[in-house]
């Protein structure tokens, strides 16, 4: 109610004189009596709708930061036009030293590239507010936050909804059409394949601080009229975004992560953005990026109403009209795996008595039918994940999910 009271009282703060005049402050009225000129006069129904939808609402779901969790890599608005023309300048190269002065005169044209980015989508959301609704709305405090919830709902939650599902469709493009460097990793399954992820992670964040062409695919989806070199850039750690799936986030152990950033826990965490999915790139686990590799903008994003009075309801559209890119000038990798794997729990095991020990394997799929093979049977032997020893001597006892494989060393020692 404090928050409702809150908000009449901005509405009424910005407000025409005649709406000031007309309806009170909170402090001095009842919520009827406040709605009671809202609902007498036409102008102030605009004028209250108006605010309400156009500046209220608005606040209400940008404040909501996790509508749209990948909401932090968008780069702003474009007031004017529907390109955007990206430039990139190669670092200059050592010719040598001339003391001649022969080459005084020479024109040394640097080595500069463009990309292109345009305006792609352009969303609308509609609602209609109905004068009976406007009129229940203030019967109380709760019925008015009831109206308020409804817009939120039906427009910007749902163009926030849509624009999360576009961004993380935006790697599943270019994970598909190998315009981002990929990494092959095993499936986070346990501790172990948790460190694996962990260590080409930092492998790939240490890599991306040096000038380096290694990380960025422009070469390889350069225009045929563009005859310079590679794209050589780097990207400091304070400028790398890490974007992961929460359920591989619950398989690491975030201190050891944040320690190959050379982060606290809570600075890293700062920098990690956890999505349920990268859309139609299933196989992808998380994607370690320069901020500027996302390339996403506002060009238009506003509300239209109109009044039917024949009908008396109000009907408002959300226009957001967005330009989604990538830049392949800059850093990026996205970590994926194979859709089939499987992972032991231990690497190796040590049998000092005849004591049978079992290994448990996880897998993907989950139904997934395991095979167990020991590599000397004369030293032990595996049925479903139980191991026997028979002699002193070792071996090795693999589960085999499809072609993928995963070991682990007996020794046996009785």
């Amino acid at each position: 109610m404090a928050n409702m009271k809150a908000i009449l009282d901005v509405i009424r703060a910005n407000a025409s004189l005649e709406y000031q005049e007309r309806v009170p402050a909170t402090e001095r009225a009842t919520i009827t009596e406040i709605g009671s000129p809202i609902n007498t006069y036409q102008t102030i129904q605009n004028e209250f709708l108006n605010a309400l939808v156009n500046r209220i609402a608005l606040t209400v779901i940008r404040n909501r930061t996790a509508s749209n969790p990948l909401a932090l890599l968008k780069k702003g608005t474009i007031p004017l036009g529907s390109d955007i023309q990206e430039i990139f300048t190669n670092m200059a190269k050592d010719t040598g030293f001339d003391g001649s002065g022969s080459k005084l005169l020479t024109k040394t044209t640097p080595d500069v590239k463009a990309l292109y980015h345009r305006l792609n989508r352009k969303g609308q959301y509609p609602i209609t507010i109905t004068k009976q609704g406007l009129q229940t709305a203030f019967t109380s405090y709760g019925e008015l936050e009831k109206l308020l919830g409804s817009i939120v709902t039906a427009m910007y939650s749902g163009d926030n909804f849509d624009e999360f599902v576009l961004m993380k469709n935006l790697f599943a493009q270019a994970i598909t059409g190998s315009k981002i460097v990929t990494a092959s990793v095993p499936h986070v399954l346990n501790e172990l394949t948790g460190k694996a992820f962990i260590k080409a992670v930092k492998n790939a964040s240490s890599g991306f601080t040096f000038p380096s062409s290694v990380f960025n695919t422009y070469f390889a989806n350069k225009p045929v009229s563009d005859t310079g070199d590679p794209v050589v850039t780097w990207s400091p750690i304070e400028d790398q975004i890490l974007i992961v799936r929460a359920d591989v986030m619950n398989e690491i152990d975030v201190e050891v992560l944040a320690s190959a950033f050379n982060m606290g826990k809570v600075e890293f965490l700062a920098s990690v953005l956890k999505v349920d999915s990268f859309g139609s790139a299933t196989n992808c686990l998380a994607v370690l990026c320069d901020r500027s590799w996302v390339q996403v903008y506002d060009n238009l994003f506003e509300t239209s109403e109109f009044y039917n009075g024949q009908g008396m309801y109000w009907n408002y559209w959300l226009n957001h009209w967005q330009t989604y890119s990538y830049s392949t000038f800059a850093n990026a990798v996205a970590f994926v795996c194979d859709d089939e794997a499987v992972s032991l729990n231990v690497s190796t095991l040590s049998f000092l008595t005849i004591a049978t020990q079992t290994l448990t394997a996880t897998k993907t799929p989950v139904d997934a039918l395991i095979s167990w093979i020991t590599s000397d049977a004369t030293v032990a032997t595996v049925l479903n994940g139980v191991v026997t020893p028979i002699a002193n001597g070792t071996c090795v006892i693999s589960a085999v999910n499809g072609d993928k494989v995963s070991s682990c060393t007996v020794t046996v020692n009785i």
